[in-house]
């Protein structure tokens, strides 16, 4: 009889706290979650000041016939934002035949063909607000087989390609499968792309962007 007492107690006395202290570690519990979807509300800042679409358009250059033309949606992104670029090369009938030169070493690993995208390299570049270099390419691609003696003539078109990049620093994968480095430090940079028509000339195209904290 007295063991029933102190359990009926002992119950009254638990379920008395409960009513303080219990409620009081859900709505803790509660104050935590909130504070999770604030943060993560807080890493979605949503568009940096002056983004906005942007554009270079029918650059030339040294070799006839050809220019290039490059947008994108935005041209100022937050640090770690990946972006997309879209370049266009326009080729029409009075761009030369492009002789392409043998080489004895590791070769481009790109073979030339009527399509003018064959010819054409890009890269995002510049210098930090700090003055620290940053780049993204894709400068090496590990060691190809040596070009062959060529000489192409590319069609009369406008191709278009789109330059998905991950906001990352990067030279390419080389033989090694070299991963992306960090991100982009705050500053400006231009996006280049590049048709190379080796002896016969070139042209250069740069959309400068800005990358903010």
């Amino acid at each position: 009889m007295a063991n029933d007492m102190l359990r009926a107690l002992a119950i009254a006395l638990l379920s008395a706290a409960c009513a303080t202290g219990c409620g009081g570690g859900k709505e803790g519990g509660g104050s935590g979650g909130d504070g999770a979807s604030s943060s993560s509300s807080g890493g979605d800042r949503g568009l940096p000041p002056g983004a906005e679409p942007c554009a270079v358009r029918d650059v030339q250059g040294t070799i006839p016939g050809v220019t290039i033309s490059i947008e994108s949606s935005r041209c100022v992104y937050w640090r770690g934002e990946p972006a997309e670029f879209v370049y266009t090369v326009t080729t029409d009938s009075s761009v030369p035949p492009i002789e392409i030169a043998a080489s004895d070493g590791c070769g481009h690993c790109v073979v030339p063909s009527p399509d003018p995208r064959s010819f054409v390299t890009y890269q995002i570049t510049g210098l930090s607000t700090a003055g620290d270099p940053q780049q993204y390419c894709l400068c090496d691609t590990g060691c190809c087989a040596p070009d062959a003696a060529a000489t192409v003539q590319v069609d009369a078109t406008a191709a278009t390609h789109t330059i998905s990049w991950s906001g990352r620093q990067w030279s390419g994968p080389s033989d090694t499968d070299n991963p992306e480095d960090e991100f982009f430090a705050p500053g400006t940079y231009d996006v280049e792309v590049t048709f190379d028509g080796q002896e016969q000339g070139s042209v250069t195209a740069k959309l400068p962007i800005e990358i903010v904290r």
